[in-house]
């Protein structure tokens, strides 16, 4: 589980913002491996988990909603899609659009964002370690979150998409100029 240190209500209105911004843009990352049901609701499971929920709650919905496939193909060959899916996709989707909350939040406040470990890994990712603590320009990072959908496109100098364990929290620095 996470520890998203600034789930707030302020966060999650700014949250509940980008969400709205990514449906009616359709920039809403939608697996490849949701059922026809799945993409149809995920939008709906995603809504509710930012008003009220977190990752798990996400999770949770998606997992009794039947909202993944059982299987998918792999070239030829046909294999079971591994159990945790909806968890891993709950985790990095959320925490994407919690990021993306938190760096509209700290450009109307004037202040850096900080890079954190939020969830514990027994092995952490050198990668992941070399920027935790990093002091960052919101401005930038949500030009990146928002550019890159499925976590792709994000790089190593920023919290990575799902299994990466940082998100980003508040802090009291001013913004460089």
């Amino acid at each position: 589980m996470f520890q998203f240190d600034n789930l707030d209500q302020k966060t999650r209105d700014y949250m509940l913002l980008e969400v709205e911004a990514a449906i009616k843009t359709s920039q809403l990352y939608i697996s490849m491996r949701f059922t026809e049901e799945g993409k149809a609701l995920y939008p709906k499971l995603l809504r509710q988990a930012v008003i009220d929920g977190n990752e798990e709650t996400l999770a949770t919905a998606l997992q009794q909603h039947n909202c993944f496939q059982t299987h998918e193909k792999h070239g030829i060959v046909l294999r079971k899609v591994p159990a945790n899916a909806p968890l891993i996709f709950a985790e990095g989707e959320f925490n994407a659009f919690y990021m993306r909350g938190i760096c509209h939040r700290a450009i109307g406040e004037g202040n850096a964002v900080e890079v954190y470990r939020a969830k514990s890994s027994m092995v952490p990712r050198r990668s992941s370690k070399l920027i935790e603590g990093n002091l960052e320009d919101p401005r930038r990072l949500l030009l990146y979150l928002k550019n890159s959908i499925d976590g792709s496109q994000r790089g190593s100098q920023l919290p990575a998409g799902s299994n990466s364990g940082l998100t980003l929290r508040l802090t009291n620095k001013p913004l460089m100029k």
